[in-house]
């Protein structure tokens, strides 16, 4: 054989199953497992790459809870899954793609076989958490610039570069708003036995909720309640100083009156 020598080995295992291992010069894939029919399900190519038509499963396992590690897809499932060992009941960390048919988003979460999903804890010990960001700087770092500080408060971005379209708003704007807003007493669906304060977003004023009507900021409500605020302050100062000049004016008369 010219320029390489080639050498193809077929071990048959099963029925429906054969291994084709080949080392040549010429070919492409270096492991080749495919079906009785020829159809490839496991291949790896001669620069490394791995190819799995099917679940991946380590330490000769059959089936999830018998390895630690699995990649594949298994029912609807597409991603990877870390295990234990036990027989039953094994707990499991998913990585992968939703669940069912359309598979449109992308999801991580444990779960118990039998049991129920459990907790997903990030980072128990320490290290911060970054969204949209490479660089986090609080505990939950937002890329928009929002943060959850270490006490445990949501701050909101407000930093002047993170803005556009930046004016002032105007007391009547801000006094239609506040005379339009409903507070209301409630409990959310998930919780019925917590009970809360606010506004219902699909009646309340355009100026203060999202543009989907579903949400509410707190800052906008802050901003409305501030610009009211100081428009009512303005007016009681200038009735502080009215009320001065009178009483000025009225000593005066008092004392014209004396003098006579």
């Amino acid at each position: 054989m010219k320029n390489g020598i080639k050498i193809l080995l077929v071990v048959l295992f099963t029925a429906s199953f054969c291994i084709v291992t080949s080392f040549s010069a010429f070919a492409a894939d270096k492991l080749v497992i495919e079906t009785s029919d020829g159809t490839g399900v496991f291949t790896v190519s001669e620069n490394g790459d791995v190819y799995s038509a099917s679940r991946l499963l380590s330490n000769g396992a059959a089936a999830w809870g018998t390895a630690p590690f699995v990649l594949g897809q298994d029912t609807m499932n597409r991603g990877m899954i870390i295990t234990d060992k036990a027989a039953s009941n094994q707990k499991n960390i998913y990585f992968g793609w939703n669940v069912g048919e359309t598979h449109e988003y992308a999801e991580v979460f444990a779960l118990q076989e039998n049991v129920g999903y459990k907790n997903f804890i990030i980072n128990p010990n320490g290290g911060y958490v970054g969204i949209g960001t490479k660089s986090p700087s609080e505990p939950l770092f937002m890329g928009s610039g929002a943060y959850c500080s270490t006490g445990g408060v949501w701050t909101n971005a407000s930093s002047r570069e993170y803005k556009t379209n930046i004016k002032q708003l105007t007391a009547d704007k801000a006094l239609d708003a506040l005379t339009q807003l409903r507070p209301v007493e409630f409990a959310y669906k998930v919780d019925k036995e917590e009970k809360h304060l606010g506004f219902i977003a699909e009646d309340a004023p355009a100026l203060v909720a999202t543009k989907n009507r579903k949400g509410m900021s707190s800052m906008d409500v802050v901003a409305v309640l501030t610009k009211v605020v100081q428009e009512q302050q303005k007016v009681v100062q200038e009735q502080k100083a009215t009320i001065l000049e009178l009483s000025r004016r009225l000593a005066l008369v008092e004392n014209g009156i004396k003098a006579k």
